[in-house]
């Protein structure tokens, strides 16, 4: 066994990077904690009275659940990770089960999204709130007489789909018990599960040139579970410092399965630590959050930040990576991939595109903090919508979605990133301008 094997079978995290792993490295024991009774108490106390449950989550409190909805055909759950009008308006709160799903419970698209929802039709007895322990979000859950499930606060979001952010979810997407028991189980730490991912760590390691990497994704992350869930854990996991692996759409396909999440856990841990950057933390992930908060104290304005045709094709055709941040409703899925492949096919450059604020939560700590030769392109659906007030605050869903675009725009400018704005109604309308 390498030091680093016999490390992390003995508990032992200090040789990461930083100081965030001895709080953050709860997961490496989560199946012991999560797969015993604990499953068992929980699975029978969750609230059955309907076929169709919504989710109301972002990144590492959404993403696990959708590996787990993908895996199972049939399955009856939805994930709601966007803020977008249109898709929000669709919705159908009544004669549905909703999970609220927040770790730290301040997470604004979760909370907007619940208030939206306890106004439109959703029975407290019909909600179930995972959040972490002392959170606004469990308060809120208890005096509405909500079943309140806690999480494990000495682990992160992204790390967090063998805990109840991920089970809970699982359990509503039709597995049972012994099924997630049995699909779980090559979960629990042995030699040769970190070996494995210590020894792919340093190969894939060898690989980076001036701090970058690429990290191939064998599914498209805008529709598969699985690709989104490990494109966020790559991401937001090594981008840091100017460094980072970057996830692309290459190679075969592949199909992901839980029992591969810890696994890619240990991947993921073990390549930020090769690249010499904190694994736990996400330092640019505020930068964002803080602009969207300071726009939405103001009128927020549908307006894109002019731009020169020929500066906009010039930075495409020079930059190491391109990020398609396409604001726009989930219907839109299609035209974002076919605008993704139609960008890397015309500048063949690699680029990776998802739904805004998803990415935010996701690769967003790349995009700021990882390579800086990056070019972000948000692509901007004007809603179909009118604006309706958000029950309890002073916005409507209209204004967030475009405050998250333009904080995270401003975000990238003010650590030194390229970004552009295009506003269109519809996503397919800048392919004359990308091709």
């Amino acid at each position: 066994m390498t030091d680093i094997t016999t490390a992390l079978l003995n508990g032992d995290v200090s040789f990461f990077e930083g100081d965030t792993a001895a709080h953050a490295t709860g997961w490496l024991r989560h199946p012991e904690r999560y797969l015993g009774e604990w499953l068992d108490e929980t699975a029978a106390v969750l609230p059955h009275r309907h076929v169709r449950t919504l989710l109301l989550g972002m990144g590492g409190s959404s993403s696990p659940a959708r590996l787990y909805a993908d895996f199972r055909p049939g399955n009856m759950l939805t994930v709601v990770d966007t803020s977008h009008p249109d898709t929000i308006a669709a919705l159908d709160f009544a004669g549905a089960t909703v999970i609220a799903s927040s770790k730290s419970g301040g997470t604004v698209e979760t909370q907007t999204l619940l208030a939206h929802a306890l106004a439109n039709g959703l029975d407290p007895a019909d909600l179930v709130i995972i959040t972490d322990p002392g959170t606004a979000m469990a308060e809120l859950g208890t005096s509405l007489g909500a079943l309140v499930i806690l999480g494990d606060p000495d682990t992160g979001g992204r790390f967090s789909s063998l805990s109840p952010f991920g089970l809970v979810p699982a359990l509503y997407a039709g597995w049972s018990v012994d099924e997630l028991r049995a699909e779980l189980a090559p979960c629990f730490l042995n030699e040769e599960l970190v070996g494995r991912a210590v020894a792919d760590a340093r190969r894939m390691a060898t690989s980076v040139v001036d701090g970058a990497g690429f990290f191939e994704v064998g599914a498209d992350p805008v529709f598969n579970g699985g690709a989104l869930w490990l494109e966020q854990l790559v991401a937001e996991t090594t981008g840091k410092h100017d460094r980072g692996f970057i996830p692309v759409l290459r190679g075969p396909s592949f199909t992901y399965r839980p029992g591969e999440m810890q696994y890619y856990h240990l991947l993921a841990a073990l390549l930020a630590y090769e690249l010499g950057v904190d694994p736990f933390n996400q330092p640019n992930v505020e930068l964002a959050k803080k602009e969207v908060f300071a726009l939405l104290e103001g009128a927020v304005e549908w307006n894109a930040v002019p731009y020169d045709v020929a500066a906009l094709r010039a930075d495409l055709e020079g930059a190491q990576y391109i990020a398609i941040q396409a604001y726009a409703p989930f219907s839109a899925g299609e035209a974002v991939s076919e605008i993704r492949a139609l960008v890397e096919a015309t500048f063949g450059t690699p680029t990776t595109a998802n739904l805004g604020p998803r990415y935010l939560h996701s690769t967003g700590q790349l995009h700021k903090g990882g390579p800086t030769a990056v070019v972000g392109l948000q692509i901007i659906q004007r809603p179909a919508t009118a604006p309706v007030r958000i029950s309890g605050r002073h916005y409507s869903f209209h204004d967030l979605h475009m405050a998250q675009a333009i904080g995270d725009y401003r975000a990238m400018q003010a650590t030194g990133r390229t970004v552009y704005q295009i506003m269109v109604d519809n996503v397919l309308d800048a392919r004359e301008l990308l091709s």
